[in-house]
């Protein structure tokens, strides 16, 4: 696996019209949205595609909404480039979407708790007693203060969210958020008031949390393909016991991104995929670490530079190379023929059906799947040692990608 982390945004990135552009790029969309809305029992592609805004907004809504559509581009993403990531992680709802990227749970499955999560949230916040703000500050110890300073019995507000080196939440009771609010922007500081309908990851959605838990008991959590990081720690999952407790805990504890990002900056992490609406955690991530390169895939330029950085022809290319090139070990004619040949053969022919294609052929990820299959076969016929397959295989899965950052500066 490549460098590279996948980022699913949460809720107040959703918009009428998002996904539109992958729907009409990537022949799976159909029925992902189709399973969608026989999960949901309402036409799912509508609320995404048409709105209203104001249902969409509705936070029984945008959950539902705002996974499918992070979903399909994580989807046509492999589509598209072709390659995993060594992380995913999401910020509070997009932890749903890193979940099912991973393989962890399915779409339906996901989707399922996600419905359940919106409407336990939404009740949650009937009462309108929550608000929440954003706070341009990195002066932690300063805001705890103040949070501690004006909450008061029944009327809560703390620091809910660890966004980015400059930037925090607050959540809770809204004469407690209000009163912050106001003494922060005294202090010269930069407050945004968030179009929330509750207050989220505070100790006021404790019932929303307690319905959850019961929700998650009848769910089985399957091991990922690679590491899902949680909100509540920054830090990967250990096992499905601690997703579960996560998910749970993440409703009325802070959500840690900006200790996320110190994570996959200190495990290496060279790019950051925002796959989802907007830009929101590519902003973030670029505010917290300079190690880390972002890209939001929804917009065109990213796309467009990601497919630079991961090109097709020189993984296939690469992956010939790799093949031949193998010291052999092995002199069964009647195997080589079969084991070294015929992979060989294999793929020279997809190397020039990409070429006479002029680079059209989409299935990027069932593409680059093939040539390591091949590979694969080639380097167990030669009788290479275990250790020498796993660093060839390394090496192809990471060198187009490190040629092309180098020279892109």
């Amino acid at each position: 696996m490549v460098n590279t982390a996948w980022l699913f945004p949460g809720q107040g990135s959703q918009y009428v019209g998002m996904g539109s552009a992958w729907y009409a790029r990537f022949d799976g969309a159909k029925a992902l949205f189709e399973e969608a809305s026989d999960v949901a029992g309402y036409d799912m592609k509508a609320l995404c595609f048409e709105g209203s805004a104001a249902r969409l907004s509705r936070t029984s809504f945008t959950q539902p909404a705002l996974l499918t559509a992070s979903v399909l581009a994580s989807r046509v993403y492999l589509y598209e480039i072709g390659l995993e990531p060594r992380y995913s992680a999401g910020h509070s709802l997009g932890e749903y979407s890193a979940l099912v990227s991973s393989g962890v749970l399915s779409f339906a499955e996901a989707l399922g708790l996600v419905i359940q999560r919106g409407k336990f949230m939404e009740e949650a916040a009937e009462a309108g007693i929550g608000s929440m703000i954003a706070v341009r500050t990195n002066d932690q110890l300063m805001l705890e203060e103040l949070c501690r300073r004006y909450s008061a019995a029944g009327q809560p507000a703390a620091i809910a969210g660890y966004n980015s080196g400059s930037q925090l939440v607050v959540s809770g009771h809204r004469n407690a958020v209000a009163s912050a609010a106001e003494e922060l922007e005294r202090l010269g500081v930069e407050v945004t008031r968030l179009a929330v309908s509750g207050p989220f990851h505070s100790v006021l959605m404790q019932p929303a949390a307690e319905s959850l838990e019961e929700a998650l008991n009848n769910v089985t959590f399957r091991d990922g393909r690679w590491p899902v990081i949680s909100n509540t720690t920054g830090l990967p999952y250990p096992d499905a016991q601690a997703i579960r407790r996560g998910l749970v805990d993440q409703m009325t504890t802070p959500v840690k991104w900006l200790q996320t990002v110190q994570f996959l900056a200190e495990e290496g992490i060279e790019l950051a995929v925002e796959l989802g609406p907007r830009t929101v955690l590519k902003n973030l991530t670029r505010d917290s670490s300079e190690q880390i390169r972002p890209y939001a895939y929804e917009r065109e330029a990213d796309a467009e530079q990601l497919a630079e950085l991961y090109p097709v022809r020189l993984f296939i290319e690469e992956g010939y190379s790799a093949a031949v090139s193998a010291p052999n070990a092995n002199w069964n004619e009647e195997e080589y023929a079969q084991g070294v040949l015929e992979p060989v053969r294999r793929v020279r022919e997809m190397l020039n059906a990409y070429t006479e294609s002029g680079g059209s052929v989409r299935d990027a990820y069932g593409l680059r799947q093939d040539v390591l299959e091949c590979v694969h076969r080639v380097l167990r016929t030669k009788k290479v040692s275990d250790k020498e397959q796993n660093e060839t295989i390394r090496r192809l899965l990471t060198s187009s990608f490190t040629k092309k950052l180098v020279t892109q500066g």
